[in-house]
């Protein structure tokens, strides 16, 4: 693969691992505007996404299975046009039983199809002293993606009138340039996609034998809690807004932009990250970023919250905002300095994911119970507690890898 061609790829990564998402999550900026179009009550749109992550998580497992067998180009390009052909199907504004299946079906496209062969075709992208940057890219890519996406089509969604008519108008947008992304992947990306340094041979099947060999690895276990601790502070980054609006009285603009400030800053906390990672050690970095992380979501547990201290908010928050960023730029790096065979990626990622992103299913519902029996600021502090005590347990996982890398490092010498 030469290097235009290298970049190329990268660049298709980027800006399809942005634009598969944009309709599953549609509902994150156009929720009132969704909700009122389709006739839908909250509840209903509380399911839609409930679907979609329920089926999302038992998809990535065959996702893995599949990533492993088929190549990055079919796998990318079939879920991009399964998205893009369902989205032209909600841009009519169907009833709530279609809608509900259109969610299941990008919960597959997303989880079954695509997220694996993205994560395989990444490795693959960088050599082995190269995992750190090529994830970071990835992320922070997709990232710039997705404010660039989001405000283009938020633009023209205001252009439009903003009412039904451009609601519908905005999905066929949306849905038409998913399937372009799936045309050129298609066309551009290569079938198989190797690496410099990849001296193994390639392994064309993955058998029952090489998922109970990957369960045996205790690499995979720990990426897994890694991935879970990294993702519960994401989702507290989330509850910031909430968080400033009620306690600090900045109100809904103020807590609105703090919510929006945290994306500008991933897209360059990422790429960082990457590259900060390559130079010491995926591992040691992750030890690093995690230990910033306890200690400042520590600080919002401990700190009361009022007015007053809304400089340490900012700071803070915009600390914690870059490491959150950083660690998801990065922990998929694990991979390779975890030992993991690269014939195996694909269903090493699934069975991480399954564990790695179970927070989008227990963390809203957990954080909403602790703010309801806890009103107030207190509630809050006891929310970012309990990230602070996940965030330090992904500090033990990665430190237990970091130290299995010294191991064999010193075996080999």
């Amino acid at each position: 693969m030469t290097i235009s061609d290298k970049w190329l790829t990268m660049g298709l990564l980027c800006v399809s691992g942005s634009i598969i998402y944009f309709l599953p999550y549609f509902s994150e900026t156009y929720y009132v505007p969704m909700k009122d179009a389709f006739g839908f009550s909250n509840t209903e749109m509380g399911l839609l996404m409930s679907t979609f992550g329920f089926v999302s998580l038992f998809g990535y497992i065959p996702g893995g299975w599949l990533a492993d067998r088929y190549s990055p180009r079919k796998l990318i390009s079939t879920a991009l046009l399964v998205t893009a052909l369902a989205g032209f199907i909600f841009s009519t504004m169907p009833s709530f039983k279609i809608t509900l299946m259109i969610y299941g079906i990008w919960g597959l496209s997303t989880a079954c199809i695509f997220w694996s062969a993205m994560i395989k075709t990444t490795r693959n992208w960088g050599t082995h002293e190269e995992q750190g940057r090529a994830f970071g890219i990835l992320d922070g890519g997709r990232n710039l993606t997705d404010m660039i996406g989001t405000s283009l089509v938020l633009l023209i969604f205001a252009f439009s009138g903003g009412d039904d008519a451009a609601l519908s108008e905005n999905i066929l947008w949306i849905s038409s340039a998913t399937l372009v992304m799936a045309l050129l992947v298609w066309q551009v990306m290569s079938d198989e996609i190797s690496r410099k340094d990849d001296t193994q041979e390639p392994k064309q099947k993955t058998t029952l034998s090489d998922v109970k060999g990957i369960l045996k690895l205790p690499e995979v276990w720990l990426i897994s809690i890694i991935i879970m601790a990294a993702y519960t502070g994401m989702w507290g980054t989330i509850f910031f807004t909430p968080y400033a609006t009620e306690i600090y009285d900045l109100g809904g603009v103020g807590g609105g932009a703090i919510g929006a400030g945290k994306y500008w800053i991933a897209p360059f906390a990422a790429i960082a990250a990457g590259f900060f990672a390559d130079k010491i050690g995926p591992a040691k970095a992750i030890c690093g970023f995690f230990i910033i992380m306890t200690a400042s979501f520590l600080v919002f547990g401990l700190m009361p919250g009022a007015p007053g201290l809304t400089p340490l908010l900012l700071i803070n928050g915009a600390l914690l905002a870059a490491v959150v960023f950083g660690l998801k730029g990065i922990y998929f790096s694990l991979l390779e300095q975890g030992g993991i065979p690269i014939a195996v990626t694909g269903t090493a990622t699934g069975l991480i994911s399954v564990i790695g992103y179970t927070p989008d299913v227990f963390m809203p519902t957990l954080g909403g119970m602790i703010l309801d029996a806890y009103p107030g600021a207190l509630g809050y502090q006891y929310l970012f507690l309990v990230v602070s005590l996940l965030s330090f347990i992904g500090l033990i996982a990665a430190y237990t890898i970091y130290r299995k890398t010294q191991e064999r490092r010193i075996d080999n010498t």
